[in-house]
């Protein structure tokens, strides 16, 4: 069985290849994955032509699923799935260890827990090493777009926001870039970054601002989209 998550009309979906004779389609609570299990050969050109067909389905089945599941919290127990830079990741807890911590081990996230940690700490210590791996991930994009735009912030931080992908203070050229970036793929971090670089240049969202993303990143707007879903 391999997995790879591909993107079509702005459908995110954790492709399975596996043996089966046909195509399936399954929503997955409470976040809504969308997954599909597939032939072992099948061309992923049929592939996405079945999934711009039933775009509309899985549009709403998936809305569907978030409706119902809004208000319930994530448990993070063993058999849940995490999302990391657009990549669905099956959730393994291994209990009674020396310290706490996760890590990417394979096709598989491993969250370690002391004998001690109560079951409300553990998305406590997912939020620290998905901020350590965003972080990571700052660090490098970062300079390059600065580099690239000739924009340079005075300082940048990392906040767990509800409403905003990042924000900009234009007098003290800080960014603040959103946590919940860490589980989107890395061209939405990169179009973030850029958004609240360009905030240094152009305060407001209107021409001018849209301009100097259309020189800089000229499909900003379909990075946007899968942001935004």
């Amino acid at each position: 069985m391999s997995e790879k998550v591909i993107t079509v009309v702005g459908i995110e979906a954790t492709l399975i290849r596996k043996k089966v004779k046909n195509l399936r389609v399954t929503i997955v609570p409470p976040d809504g994955t969308v997954r599909v299990t597939v032939p072992k050969l099948l061309p992923e050109a049929i592939i996405r032509t079945f999934l711009l067909e039933k775009a509309d389905w899985i549009r709403a089945h998936r809305e569907k699923v978030l409706m119902q599941h809004k208000d319930e919290p994530k448990a993070y127990s063993d058999g849940e799935t995490v999302r990391l830079f657009g990549k669905v990741y099956p959730l393994v807890v291994s209990e009674h260890q020396k310290k706490n911590g996760a890590a990417l081990d394979g096709d598989r996230i491993v969250l370690s827990l002391r004998s001690d940690a109560p079951p409300e700490k553990r998305e406590t210590i997912l939020n620290a090493w998905f901020r350590e791996r965003l972080k990571a991930e700052i660090e490098h994009f970062l300079p390059l777009w600065s580099n690239y735009t000739g924009l340079v912030p005075g300082e940048w931080t990392i906040r767990n926001m509800t409403s905003r992908w990042g924000s900009c203070n234009t007098k003290t050229k800080k960014i603040n870039l959103n946590l919940q970036l860490v589980h989107y793929p890395l061209i939405c971090l990169e179009y973030v970054i850029l958004h609240e670089l360009a905030h240094l240049r152009v305060r407001g969202h209107g021409a001018d601002f849209k301009a100097l993303l259309d020189r800089f990143m000229p499909d900003w707007k379909a990075r946007k989209k899968l942001l935004n879903g």
